[in-house]
């Protein structure tokens, strides 16, 4: 969400307007002035940058330390979760182990599926059948093995596929892409995860999309393509709608950040944790980042997924939880409140999908 106003409003008072939040900060007439809820943002943003206000604005120190990326709250750490249901978690590696059908076919198999809840999730009201006509109208209208080699070839209209809201048509044919792209580019052909494949599911995703505008104070408007620029990183500052507690990265801590968010991905096979919980923490984490204007929450599931199939898991699909729920859940692994919510929906979504798989 883009404000007018980026002392009030911004998800971060730093960056360009820096040198006010400064004086802001030395000001405790203004920050009587603030409500309760901009004095909170305040108090939440001086404990998360505090590191970067003993160096002088545009110092070396200063400009090393917040490209670092380690002047924020990202960390990737893991709670109690795994020691209290080790049980649980061998119950489910068990019904992997004796599943008659692998992951891949798995993602094939729930392309629709994880496609439909995935959308859901954000808002979209296609159902599964509704799903199912798009990839089937799909098939039969667009060479996908074409697409796999140019992504930016013109693609079947949402008329050609379906009647519902050619909005909500649009992003349903963009996430069974993305699902198609990731599982062959980046799972059978043996891609690594990297920033161009991220980017390019990305842009996939967002494909003819809508100009989006942003209403703004006093009646103002705010043309959200300036700087909706599909496939790249931010250069905005964000927030997070209704919550004064979830700090996203600097638009310039954004590349640092999934630099780290890359090495985690790597590196996390000899952290000793779960397979599960490093699924977890890839979802929460990334979508911590932000690292997109739009498009992060799909981005971050598919990233997920990819990481459970090449982990002998199935792809998870959220299908009895809400938005408000699911929203909470992140909320509280996000700002490292509690991971434990998060864990277990996690855990027990991918145990619900396995059963299903065992007759």
């Amino acid at each position: 969400m883009l404000r007018k106003n980026p002392i009030s409003s911004s998800a971060f008072n730093y960056g360009r307007h820096k040198r006010l939040q400064f004086r802001l900060f030395s000001s405790i007439e203004k920050i009587y002035e603030l409500s309760g809820r901009r004095k909170q943002r305040l108090d939440m943003l001086t404990k998360v940058y505090s590191p970067l206000m003993i160096h002088k604005e545009g110092s070396q120190e200063w400009t090393k330390l917040i490209k670092s990326g380690k002047s924020g709250r990202t960390t990737f750490v893991h709670l109690s979760f795994q020691a209290e249901y080790s049980d649980f978690l061998k119950a489910i590696d068990g019904l992997k182990g004796s599943s008659k059908v692998s992951s891949v076919d798995l993602l094939q198999g729930l392309t629709v599926g994880f496609t439909q809840q995935s959308c859901a999730i954000e808002g979209n009201t296609l159902g599964l059948k509704e799903t199912q006509k798009v990839w089937n109208s799909l098939n039969k209208n667009c060479n996908l093995s074409d697409f796999l080699k140019n992504q930016e070839m013109l693609l079947p209209a949402p008329s050609v596929l379906s009647d519902k809201p050619e909005n909500e048509v649009i992003e349903i044919r963009n996430h069974l892409l993305a699902t198609y792209f990731l599982y062959n580019i980046s799972y059978k052909w043996k891609h690594e995860i990297d920033f161009d494949g991220i980017k390019k599911i990305h842009r996939i995703l967002l494909k003819d999309t809508r100009v989006k505008i942003v209403k703004l104070e006093e009646g103002q408007a705010y043309d959200y393509s300036l700087h909706q620029h599909a496939g790249e990183f931010r250069k905005l500052e964000v927030e997070a709608r209704g919550s004064v507690s979830t700090v996203y990265p600097l638009p310039m801590e954004v590349p640092a950040l999934m630099e780290r968010f890359i090495q985690f991905w790597y590196e996390s096979k000899n952290s000793g944790l779960h397979p599960l919980i490093i699924a977890s923490r890839i979802l929460s984490t990334f979508l911590h980042i932000h690292p997109f204007i739009d498009g992060n929450e799909h981005v971050g599931r598919l990233i997920m997924a990819l990481y459970l199939i090449r982990n002998g898991y199935p792809p998870i699909i959220f299908q009895d939880i809400n938005r408000e729920e699911y929203g909470s859940t992140l909320f509280l692994a996000q700002t490292e409140k509690d991971s434990i919510p998060l864990y277990a929906l996690v855990v027990q979504t991918i145990f619900n999908i396995l059963m299903r798989y065992q007759e």
